[in-house]
């Protein structure tokens, strides 16, 4: 059985190219990587308590599907209880600039969310605003009726990603702030 599903995610890998960052998503250097933060998220809404939490996400180089002849780029995102460590949610999702500088990010979460976001870049900052979401319809959350999630980055060591939202019943107009991470990047130790 394992050799047969080898074999599938070979083939899976025919029709798919690697290639260097396409021109629009080099605009995106400044992001891109692997960010941690153990202790600096704090989530708050008016419904749960108010916590720290870590998280990291990585924003990689993806293949470029032949077919599609769009370079995305791969984003994922887990994060946990910082006091428990227990789990809280991860996003998978991918991440492209077209042309005009317009970003698209595409999400889906193990909390039942699939979000499509869109936002334009600026020096060192990303401010993307919900385009459509989905949920399943057994989802325990209350439901996003809109979202905005900015990445700032302050300096080569430190990013900065908020998220402001509002839910069904928070608040009636407007965005409240959801969650706010600063995130550095993992120093590699170099052997010898």
């Amino acid at each position: 059985m394992s050799h047969l599903f080898l074999f599938f995610c070979l083939l899976s890998f025919i029709n798919i190219g690697w290639c260097a960052l396409s021109e629009e998503n080099k605009k995106l250097d400044w992001l891109l990587g692997k960010w941690r933060s153990e202790y600096a998220g704090k989530i708050s809404w008016p419904s749960v308590p108010t916590m720290a939490f870590g998280e990291e996400i990585h924003l990689l180089e993806a293949p470029t599907s032949k077919s599609g002849k769009v370079q995305f780029l791969n984003f994922t995102a887990r994060a946990w209880s910082h006091t428990t460590k227990d789990h809280f949610h991860d996003e998978f999702g991918f991440m492209t600039v077209d042309k005009n500088g317009n970003v698209t990010l595409l999400t889906t979460g193990n909390n039942g969310f699939t979000t499509y976001e869109t936002g334009k870049l600026e020096h060192n900052k990303l401010v993307l605003t919900l385009k459509d979401i989905g949920r399943i319809s057994f989802a325990r959350d209350l439901p996003v009726v809109d979202l905005r999630r900015t990445f700032i980055r302050h300096d080569e060591q430190y990013l900065e990603q908020i998220i402001e939202m509002r839910t069904a019943t928070h608040p009636r107009t407007g965005l409240l702030g959801h969650t706010r991470v600063i995130y550095t990047r993992p120093i590699i130790k170099k052997s010898g």
